[in-house]
């Protein structure tokens, strides 16, 4: 089985409303094609063999609106982190959530089983350098991949087909002479690094900046940049792999606030065996341990 977990910053499920929700107003054609409405919180929740979608709380049980650190190490690690420390941790790790991202990431679990896993994310060659100088900071994901001792996919497999940039087209990076692709190409590209490891997480965290900064016109850009993403993989991908979409938090799906919002995220299974990862969806910390459920299972149902 290949497992493809896209992780979407900042996507909740929000209110069937185009005024405020971009998943509304510009309605991608992969979510409506699949659940036969738009992404929002009327779709409640949805179970059937190849498309199950789990509305889950990502508060954690602690009040406060929910944060990336704290939800990001939940969703990768199995653990409440928020619960742990008591309190909702925004933006990038600490030491606390980084010791338990250490011990207990998804990526390092799975590869200390024997599972192949990889990250599709392409870092600039400078990456390193930038957080030593203290200009960037480890994410939660980067951490994730950094403890299981996997390498940064940089822009040398980027210009082969071998990574998919943040921004899905490389548009950003055109000081840098990377070719700008279309997004479906990125998710063809996708499609192929994930056929070949068991399991692939992927990153994406624009709608998490746009959210903050109200922006429609981009918003506009992103959901289509997402569409021909998620279009482009599922063609080249359909049949012979899973994706699990996730999420933190909510805050891309109102534009009406600046804030992170208390919405329910979206938990969108698609593929053959889907409900198994389904049912056992409680909350973020339950993503890990299904994973790893389901992919134990495959095995043994195999030997």
């Amino acid at each position: 089985m290949h497992i493809l977990l896209v992780f979407i910053d900042g996507f909740g499920l929000g209110e069937a409303d185009g005024e405020i929700n971009p998943l509304v107003r510009f309605c991608p054609t992969f979510f409506h094609s699949l659940l036969q409405q738009p992404l929002t919180k009327a779709c409640g929740r949805i179970i059937s063999d190849e498309v199950c979608l789990v509305p889950t709380d990502a508060t954690l049980g602690v009040s406060g609106l929910p944060q990336s650190a704290t939800g990001q190490t939940a969703l990768f690690t199995g653990i409440n982190a928020a619960k742990k420390l008591g309190h909702h941790v925004q933006a990038f790790p600490g030491p606390q959530l980084a010791k338990i991202i250490a011990e207990q990431g998804i990526l390092m679990q799975l590869q200390q089983q024997g599972y192949g896993v990889t990250s599709a994310n392409a870092y600039s060659p400078d990456y390193f350098e930038l957080v030593a100088k203290r200009r960037r900071r480890h994410s939660v994901t980067t951490l994730t991949i950094l403890g299981a001792g996997l390498f940064l996919r940089s822009f040398a497999e980027l210009k082969k087909g071998q990574a998919v940039y943040q921004d899905i087209t490389n548009d950003m990076l055109s000081a840098c002479h990377i070719p700008v692709i279309s997004a479906r190409q990125a998710g063809i590209n996708l499609a192929k690094i994930v056929k070949k490891h068991d399991l692939t997480m992927y990153e994406y965290f624009q709608t998490d900046r746009i959210g903050h900064k109200q922006n429609w016109l981009k918003a506009e850009q992103i959901v289509q940049d997402l569409n021909d993403l998620l279009c482009g993989f599922w063609q080249e991908a359909h049949g012979d792999c899973m994706m699990v979409l996730t999420s933190d938090h909510g805050n891309f799906e109102d534009l009406s606030v600046k804030t992170h919002t208390l919405n329910d995220v979206p938990i969108l299974i698609v593929g053959q065996d889907c409900q198994k990862i389904a049912v056992q969806i409680t909350d973020l910390t339950s993503v890990t341990p299904a994973i790893l459920s389901v992919m134990q299972e495959g095995d043994e149902r195999n030997d």
